[in-house]
């Protein structure tokens, strides 16, 4: 039994009433704060301004994060989704948000990250000649738009947001502050913000590396950094991950 709440460093950038921390405290942890990485406009605003003015002309929209349905959104001044549109999301937490939106039931997958979503979306429609809108991080995978176009699906990606990495003088400072025993990663980008500045070392002496999703996760085994992973993308997810056994993606697999 622990005589203290295992402090829990969490790198997205949310604040200390985020839902990741909330989840955390639900679970009786200690998050504590550690950003990595923020977030900031896309290079060129204008393809996701006319994405979302056309977003009728298409017949499936396919995200793989909240901030992305956000992005898309505040690009329509706030209309809500068109009635006709059908709609994918990876992680329940990003169809809850679609559905805020107004869409219908978006499609997920049982398990987590974009490969999962991939094998339910194979089966889900006629492909060939279907227009698909995937708007992305400039930073995110190229997973569902590469098989929607080996299916002959009609593809824009666009780049929603981007994400920026703290200086690494900075996360130094705050990781020492934070004094974490534990540590949540939410994407590549802060995987790879994280290690360049503390180095693979100090999170291999945590008691736990935990990704949410299974792109990140390899990212750090691909750093030499052990990690878990829970079997759905979302914060509640992984709080349950970190106060349960589990079993760390070993460090020789690589994505």
């Amino acid at each position: 039994m622990r005589a203290q709440p295992l402090r829990v460093a969490v790198t997205r950038d949310e604040g200390l009433d985020g839902p990741l921390t909330e989840a955390l405290r639900r679970r009786g942890l200690d998050p504590v704060t550690c950003t990595v990485v923020g977030e900031a406009p896309p290079p060129e605003p204008e393809p996701l301004a006319r994405a979302a003015r056309n977003l009728e002309a298409y017949q499936w929209l396919v995200v793989a994060s909240q901030r992305a349905v956000a992005a898309l959104l505040e690009a329509r001044g706030g209309a809500p989704l068109p009635a006709s549109l059908r709609t994918a999301a990876v992680g329940a937490k990003t169809a809850a948000r679609l559905v805020a939106a107004g869409a219908g039931m978006p499609l997920t997958a049982p398990a987590a990250g974009a490969a999962a979503l991939i094998g339910v979306l194979r089966g889900a429609d006629e492909w060939p000649g279907r227009r698909v809108l995937i708007p992305r991080a400039l930073e995110g995978g190229r997973e569902l738009g590469q098989s929607l176009r080996q299916w002959e699906a009609c593809v824009d990606e666009v780049v929603a947001y981007r994400t920026l990495a703290r200086p690494a003088e900075e996360i130094v400072v705050t990781w020492a502050t934070a004094r974490p025993e534990a540590v949540v990663v939410a994407s590549p980008s802060a995987a790879r913000a994280l290690v360049r500045a503390v180095g693979a070392d100090a999170l291999r002496r945590l008691e736990r590396v935990a990704a949410i999703g299974s792109t990140t996760a390899m990212q750090l085994v691909a750093l030499g950094v052990p990690a878990v992973v829970p079997a759905r993308s979302d914060f509640d997810a992984v709080a349950d991950l970190l106060t349960g056994p589990s079993t760390p993606v070993p460090p020789e697999v690589h994505p």
